[in-house]
């Protein structure tokens, strides 16, 4: 295996510590960014400078044509962004159906394309309530497919797959990083809402760790 990972990058906290965490354990680093007709496709502008920033070859790849196949999330349609913890049954209308798993096999065939060995993607502890497609079974599965889909065995990672979203801040505040430099807000406004299943569980990260969040959020949060 070599020491180039492809790094699904979002824009957002997770991904954003995510990709400093490859850097930091020496790997060359290839980001890969996706536009699947998500509200809150500013995050990729943050995406975007950061690479820009660090000089890290960076794609982002529009698959909104996708939308047809993959609707009936409140992140993608017409529907409005539940409010609350991600532990409540509502978050399941923040479910993109099969994300995970069709941003795995794009990002899987760029790292055969770039000589990477692996695919790391910033699923966490936090998002096993909600999201079968971060869970521990489906990242061991898509690695087993992705080693033997090819000729070259690409490992699908989430390094940050038994920590809790306060566990990443806080290796990320070690880092030294920056977090006014990503968006994780659900809604696609000009403050984040402060009150989406995203911006809550984001927030608790940073009172977790006894330090104030740098964006800016809309009255009353």
């Amino acid at each position: 295996m070599t020491d180039t990972v492809v790094v699904i990058y979002s824009g957002g906290m997770d991904s954003f510590t995510l990709l400093h965490e490859a850097r930091a354990r020496g790997h060359r680093v290839h980001a890969l960014s996706f536009n699947y007709g998500q509200r809150h496709v500013r995050e990729l502008a943050c995406a975007r400078s950061v690479c820009a920033a660090l000089a890290i070859p960076h794609k982002v790849i529009d698959i909104r044509a996708m939308g047809e196949v993959m609707a009936g999330s409140s992140l993608t349609s017409d529907l409005e962004v539940p409010e609350g913890h991600y532990e409540e049954d509502s978050m399941k209308a923040t479910v993109v159906p099969n994300r995970n798993m069709i941003l795995l096999s794009l990002a899987t065939g760029y790292a055969v394309t770039v000589g990477a060995g692996a695919v790391w993607y910033g699923a966490h502890g936090g998002d096993h309530a909600i999201y079968p497609d971060c869970r521990p079974e489906f990242v061991a599965r898509m690695d087993a497919v992705c080693r033997v889909a090819n000729y070259e065995p690409v490992a699908v990672e989430a390094p940050f797959m038994a920590l809790t979203k306060g566990d990443i801040l806080a290796r990320g505040l070690a880092l030294g990083l920056d977090y006014a430099r990503t968006w994780t807000c659900y809604n696609g406004r000009e403050q984040a809402c402060g009150r989406c299943g995203s911006c809550v569980e984001r927030l608790e990260a940073f009172a977790e760790n006894g330090v104030s969040d740098p964006l800016s959020y809309e009255a009353g949060c």
